[in-house]
């Protein structure tokens, strides 16, 4: 299977500012085309610029603003993960990615499912309640946003749906390059314990480091600090390719074993 190339866009955004940050969005599409990519990731939120709190930047999935990147999609031919503040019925807010193939058809919408309460996300959002996947050039691949990562069953369901790859859009100063970090760790960990691939974009406004985590638990690519387009190769025939003292944990797991952890108690 031929290599598959994404293209991470570590886009600068304006809090609140809809129309600066769907231009922006736009150009950064632009560029980011010219080198044929399958798939270009932006980080989460970029739409209102993560303005948590403030529904007046959020925007229906079916507006303007998202018609816009769809037909992009179309027009470059390419697939578009992009993220917004999404104006649901009744004026909640969803904190949501859209996934766009390159018919500009919209295969994925995915709502963040955990909220952070420190961040005061439980206030702003309405939490997601699915974990879908969608095949892009014939891969299963997932999304999961910013928060999300902290929960290992989140990227263990998408793995168990097929996902070899996971979109992870990001809006958090957790990212800024480190590679001794907890962040680091976790990331690499979701890797490793699912044998996928995690790609991980975050703003530039939070301190960038957006990385490319490969299913043995390596970094396999780290981007900066700043406003950048980053172009990594992913190869699916990788997880075939298991080194040494390394484990296929998804095939020896005993789910029999697990059922207190769907409990709330």
């Amino acid at each position: 299977m031929k290599r598959f190339h994404v293209a991470a866009v570590q886009m600068k955004c304006r809090k609140g500012n809809v129309d600066w940050n769907l231009e922006h969005s736009v150009d950064l599409i632009e560029q980011a085309a010219k080198r044929r990519p399958d798939l270009i990731c932006f980080p989460e939120s970029v739409l209102d610029g993560y303005a948590c709190g403030d529904a007046r930047p959020a925007r229906s999935a079916s507006g303007k603003e998202a018609r816009t990147i769809a037909r992009l999609a179309a027009e470059r031919r390419v697939w578009i993960a992009w993220g917004l503040a999404e104006k649901l019925n009744g004026g909640a807010v969803a904190n949501t990615v859209l996934v766009f193939d390159r018919d500009g058809r919209l295969r994925l919408r995915y709502r963040k499912s955990h909220l952070c309460r420190e961040a005061k996300e439980h206030l702003a959002y309405r939490a997601g309640r699915s974990l879908p996947v969608v095949a892009i050039e014939g891969v299963p691949v997932g999304v999961m946003i910013c928060f999300d990562r902290h929960f290992p069953e989140v990227a263990r369901t998408l793995r168990l749906q097929g996902a070899r790859l996971i979109l992870h859009p990001t809006a958090t100063d957790w990212f800024k390059p480190d590679p001794g970090s907890l962040n680091t760790a976790m990331m690499r960990t979701r890797a490793y314990e699912n044998g996928c691939y995690i790609l991980s974009v975050n703003q530039a406004n939070y301190g960038g480091g957006s990385a490319l985590f490969g299913p043995w638990g390596r970094v396999l690519a780290c981007g900066g600090p700043g406003e950048e387009i980053f172009h990594w190769s992913i190869d699916w025939d990788a997880p075939k390719r298991i080194p040494k003292n390394h484990f296929d944990l998804v095939r020896t797991r005993r789910p029999d074993l697990y059922g207190r952890i769907s409990r709330r108690d």
